[in-house]
């Protein structure tokens, strides 16, 4: 089970924690937010808010393709969006927000997540970030060196949601993945 990943909303959500660290924020920080994002999100709505796909690497869990806009501004194949516009180039291990935090396509539900997750991880830099997935993110799987593909329906698992559960979410996940494709394709 796979879902696509919502460049929009990945530069949405990424906009909103950066505003709410100040405007700036270390990249291994903000993957990891926005895969927390995610978790806390098919925990609680049985879908991400982002989506993509995700990988156990050796500082924890994270999203490929976050981590692809944050190095490259944009995804392979992908219609040009606005990471480029509102969120910095690295500078180093740094990456900032260029103005405002757009809100055009996150619902209210999904931007009580963001405000959750950044309650309760926020404060943490980094390392402590890492440390906390390490302990608590039981669909990670720790690596010295690459990295190991953690499907939806392992976090699904980790975040204590039943067979019966994970059953329809790969249902509607198999039809949202069908609407945007035939949507796309207009």
């Amino acid at each position: 089970m796979h879902i696509r990943c919502d460049v929009a909303k990945a530069t949405e959500a990424a906009c909103q924690f950066l505003r709410r660290a100040g405007g700036t924020m270390s990249v291994l920080k903000l993957v990891k937010m926005v895969y927390l994002l995610d978790r806390l999100s098919i925990q609680r709505r049985g879908i991400p808010v982002v989506g993509g796909t995700y990988f156990s690497l050796r500082n924890g869990p994270m999203t490929s393709e976050v981590l692809d806009l944050i190095n490259a501004g944009r995804l392979w194949g992908a219609e040009e969006g606005q990471w480029e516009e509102l969120i910095s180039d690295r500078q180093g291990h740094l990456v900032s927000l260029r103005g405002a935090a757009p809100r055009e396509h996150l619902s209210d539900s999904e931007v009580a997540l963001i405000e959750e997750v950044h309650s309760e991880h926020g404060a943490k830099d980094q390392w402590a970030l890492c440390d906390w997935c390490h302990e608590h993110c039981e669909e990670w799987s720790p690596l010295e060196d690459g990295r190991d593909l953690i499907s939806i329906e392992r976090i699904a698992q980790a975040v204590g949601k039943t067979g019966e559960e994970i059953e329809r979410m790969k249902e509607e996940i198999a039809e949202t993945s069908f609407l945007e494709a035939a949507l796309r394709a207009r």
